[in-house]
């Protein structure tokens, strides 16, 4: 996006950004950036500094970014999210959806609009550095209707080591790279338990290869989750990635075992599209 200005505007800009993105004189950014951010996405967009992180201002959303520029405007934040989550079922008011592995909440940001007041979103987010950033997009967003929790969905409550990456989408509790952070582990079971919930309207979960544990931490509640997409990682173990990472045959048997209707988009372009795994079950009206 950011090259549609030319490469001397774009190196100047950049160079002032870097002298001026520090305690006591981020306030002089306020208007160049807001400039800046409207231009490269063609959109109007306010740009300011709050509570650690730059938050960009747009129509409908503010999206907090621990660096100024690079949160895209919400069609573009939440495009993958409509495209890879909601194939099979889209949320509607009144709906409770689990965002487990919500990241910096993409997905949370789009479920929390489609359920409404009258639903509820559980987001799930382990590594602490992107849990609070998922806090800041929820409050600045003013989204009452999301519980975010930082702990790791697993088979058994208790604790687990996740890598500490610098990308966020890489972080993972199946052989932590590095030192790790320990993070608090807990059964979705026993959570939804812990907040008076007996129903799942959408499961959704990104977790980087411990869906396996995951889903079997659902217990009885699975047969009261009624829509099911589950991200799985086999193409990073096609791409010389650890075994543990393939993990769609078994989530396509546990859950056809289970009584769920399941489908894959065996043919998208994408190794990753391929891994989505869809179900729906088939015993709840």
């Amino acid at each position: 996006m950011l090259t549609r200005f030319p490469r001397t505007a774009h190196r100047a800009w950049w160079g002032i950004v870097r002298r001026l993105d520090h305690p006591g004189r981020r306030g002089l950014l306020t208007l160049p950036a807001s400039v800046w951010v409207s231009f490269t996405y063609r959109t109007p967009c306010l740009v300011y500094w709050r509570d650690g992180a730059w938050i960009h201002h747009y129509r409908g959303a503010k999206i907090p970014h621990a660096s100024l520029g690079r949160a895209a405007p919400p069609r573009v934040f939440t495009a993958q999210a409509r495209e890879m989550f909601l194939y099979e079922y889209t949320p509607r008011a009144g709906d409770v959806v689990f965002d487990v592995g919500a990241g910096i909440g993409a997905e949370t940001l789009l479920f929390s609009r489609l359920v409404g007041s009258s639903g509820r979103v559980v987001s799930v987010e382990a590594h602490p550095r992107t849990y609070k950033r998922l806090v800041d997009l929820c409050n600045v967003n003013g989204l009452a209707n999301v519980k975010p929790l930082q702990v790791a969905a697993s088979d058994s409550d208790g604790a687990v080591v996740i890598s500490d990456l610098e990308h966020h989408l890489h972080n993972t509790m199946l052989e932590p790279k590095g030192s790790g952070v320990e993070v608090p582990a807990r059964r979705i079971d026993s959570i939804a338990a812990e907040l008076g919930i007996t129903r799942i309207d959408l499961l959704k979960m990104n977790i980087e290869g411990a869906e396996r544990l995951a889903i079997q931490g659902m217990g009885t509640l699975l047969a009261n989750t009624r829509h099911v997409c589950i991200s799985c990682h086999d193409f990073l173990a096609d791409d010389d990635g650890p075994e543990e990472l393939r993990t769609k045959a078994f989530v396509r048997e546990f859950l056809q075992e289970r009584g769920f209707q399941v489908a894959t988009r065996d043919d998208a372009p994408d190794p990753w599209t391929q891994d989505y795994v869809y179900a729906v079950n088939t015993g709840v009206a």
